[in-house]
C-alpha cells in the first residue's frame, strides 16, 4: 500500500507551487517594463531630434530640417511648433499642408524619406553622418545626364 501524504507533504508542496508561480509572475511582471521601456524609447521624438540635410541635391539648393522640442525649421526658419512621431513615421502640419516622412537608412546612416507629398523625391540624412552618404550625392538628373554622355560618346 502507498504512503498516504500527510498534512506537512502537503503544505510544503503547495508552498513550493505558490513560490513558483509567484516567482514566474515576478520574471513576467519584470520582461514586460522592460519590453514598455524599450517600446517607449523606440518611439520617442529625441530619435528623430537634430538638424537633417538634403542629399542627392546640388550644394546651393540642399534643404536643412531640424526637428526640436521647440519645433521644425526647414533651412533655419520656424515653419510649425510641434510635429507628430509615432516611432517610424514623422508628419510635419503647416500652413501649406502637410508632410510626411519616414524613416529609413539603417541605425550607422539614419535618414527621412519624404512620402508626401511625393514630387519632388527628397530624402535627408542627419548630422553627423553625411560621409556615409558618399554613393548618394548624384541626383537623378546628374545620373541620366551622364548615361546620355557616355551613349553619346560611342
Amino acid at each position: 500500500m502507498a504512503k498516504k501524504p500527510t498534512k506537512s507533504r502537503d503544505l510544503f508542496a503547495n508552498s513550493l507551487l505558490y513560490g513558483f508561480l509567484l516567482a514566474g509572475f515576478m520574471v513576467a511582471l519584470t520582461a514586460g517594463y522592460f519590453a514598455y521601456q524599450a517600446h517607449q524609447q523606440s518611439v520617442s521624438p529625441n530619435n528623430v531630434y537634430g538638424t537633417w540635410i538634403e542629399i542627392a541635391a546640388p550644394p546651393y539648393n540642399t534643404d536643412i530640417l531640424t526637428l526640436s522640442e521647440n519645433g521644425v525649421m526647414m533651412n533655419h526658419r520656424l515653419i510649425t511648433t510641434s510635429f507628430d512621431f509615432n516611432g517610424k513615421i514623422v508628419t510635419i502640419n503647416t500652413g501649406s499642408g502637410t508632410t510626411v516622412y519616414t524613416i529609413s537608412g539603417t541605425y550607422d546612416s539614419p535618414r527621412l524619406k519624404r512620402l508626401e507629398p511625393s514630387v519632388p523625391s527628397q530624402q535627408f540624412i542627419k548630422e553627423g553622418y553625411e560621409d556615409t552618404a558618399t554613393g548618394d550625392t548624384h541626383s537623378v538628373m546628374q545620373q541620366r545626364r551622364a548615361s546620355l554622355a557616355e551613349q553619346f560618346k560611342r
